[in-house]
């Protein structure tokens, strides 16, 4: 899910998306199979703080959590618009609520925020 590379299954785990000790619940629309490697690295941070700190990881998550609650998705969208690495443009958040598909907000982010370039650096960092 996260690193974007598929793995046997024996080296797959159950993430929550909304990590348990954060109030999540094991519904199927808030649990996603991630490699035993990104779950770890994700650990308890909220996905938001996850992907903040790991632009691939967020690509991938956009582009592949197909069935992950809209709920979910448009908090991590909103966090991420807070925490400036995206852009908090009513765009993004309409096709959260618009489209509900994660393939939508993927294409928004990779259309709208990532510089021309193909870095995940803001100009001038």
């Amino acid at each position: 899910m996260y690193c974007g590379l598929e793995h046997e299954a024996d080296n797959l785990s159950v993430d929550h998306v909304q990590p348990r000790m954060r109030g999540g619940d094991g519904s199927a629309g808030n649990l996603v199979t991630a490699c035993r490697g990104c779950n770890t690295k994700k650990g308890g941070r909220s996905l938001a703080a996850f992907l903040f700190d790991d632009p691939e990881a967020r690509r991938n998550f956009f582009h592949h959590a197909r069935y992950v609650w809209p709920r979910h998705l448009k908090a991590v969208a909103e966090e991420l618009a807070r925490r400036g690495v995206v852009e908090a443009s009513t765009e993004l958040v309409e096709g959260i609520r618009g489209l509900r598909s994660s393939e939508a907000i993927a294409k928004l982010l990779l259309e709208k925020h990532l510089p021309h370039n193909g870095e995940d650096h803001p100009e001038g960092a």
